[in-house]
């Protein structure tokens, strides 16, 4: 095999990471819909947090592999610091094989933690976190160094029907529930109602209206909707969701900004949800909260379930400010910190 580079992402590089990403996703899977350079560009170009990107190239210019990770502003004991999410990893079929230390897959994984993920004057960030697939399990955890944190990732789940609705609606009288139409001055007030609660938050992604804007406004193939919960006409809780993923019959409960403990405002956010999804011809709800998450008791206490999801959820520690066991119990992940959702 010949000799191959590994450098940073330089701008126009974007056309032969999709024609990479789109060859090596479409192998043997004819339902496959390549991604477009719209998506690419919003994903990467359009994160306010920036792009970390590594690609490899054979002797003759050729790129070969690509290592890339969303960026991210997170929350730290409260502090806003960086940190990423490993999502699209990808290497041409004959430079595959090995996984030996040397190999295309292990040099980018090692460079890309020395270049991102090491703390330096110039750039760090605190950890970076993965959901890996079955297949991809292994080889992050035995090769790269991801260390499990739940696996599987716990969801709550909920089928229903009107007469839960009406006991949620019954529970949340005091509230107010709205639709969300996505201005600037909304997003603001998201922002700040998570910063009001960041303490509920000692570890996970920081939401401010820059990242809601991206992450959901934005975001080409998602189709997000998002509910406001008022109670004497202050904002006390948002929730994000979509009618249906990956053709199944479900809706998702992406993010939850807002006190955990508010039980009221969360009731009255799973009622007008509940009406929207039966409306739609569904009676399925499942979101991703994990252990430690400041929300998982209300749900719980509003009639959410527990049930394992497909995937599991691993972290790489850089960080001198926390180790994996204060991980485990602290960190807050929910479905829209993820690119599955």
């Amino acid at each position: 095999m010949s000799d191959f580079t590994v450098r940073r992402y330089r701008p126009g590089d974007e056309v032969a990471i999709l024609a990479l990403f789109n060859g090596v996703f479409s192998e043997d899977n004819p339902a496959y819909v390549p991604r477009s350079l719209e998506t690419w560009r919003h994903i990467y170009g359009n994160n306010p947090a920036g792009a970390e990107i590594l690609v490899a190239e054979d002797e003759a210019g050729q790129l070969i592999g690509n290592y890339s990770a969303i960026a991210y502003h997170c929350s730290v004991r409260g502090e806003r610091l960086r940190c990423a999410q490993a999502v699209d990893t990808c290497v041409a079929r004959e430079w595959r094989g090995s996984l030996r230390k040397n190999s295309v897959f292990v040099t980018m994984a090692r460079d890309y933690c020395e270049i991102f993920g090491e703390t330096n004057e110039a750039y760090t960030n605190e950890y970076m976190f993965g959901l890996p697939n079955e297949k991809a399990f292994p080889v992050g955890t035995r090769i790269v160094g991801y260390k499990p944190v739940h696996c599987p990732m716990p969801s709550l789940v909920r089928e229903f029907d009107r007469a839960w609705v009406d006991e949620m609606a019954r529970r949340s009288a005091d509230v107010e529930v709205t639709d969300s139409d996505g201005t600037d001055s909304e997003l603001q007030a998201l922002g700040a109602l998570f910063e009001a609660h960041v303490n509920e938050v000692p570890l996970g992604l920081w939401k401010d209206a820059d990242h809601l804007a991206w992450r959901y406004r934005g975001w080409p193939e998602g189709p997000y909707r998002c509910l406001l919960a008022r109670r004497g006409g202050e904002l006390v809780g948002a929730l994000v969701y979509r009618l249906g993923w990956m053709g199944q019959p479900i809706v998702p409960l992406v993010d939850w900004i807002g006190p955990g403990g508010d039980a009221s405002a969360i009731a009255g956010l799973l009622a007008r949800v509940g009406d929207i999804t039966l409306a739609a011809g569904g009676d399925k709800l499942e979101t991703w909260v994990t252990p430690g998450a400041s929300q998982r008791p209300t749900l719980v206490e509003h009639g959410l379930f527990h049930q394992d999801s497909l995937f599991n959820l691993c972290i790489m520690v850089y960080s001198e400010l926390f180790d994996l066991p204060w991980a485990i119990d602290n960190w807050v992940l929910t479905m829209g910190d993820s690119d599955i959702y």
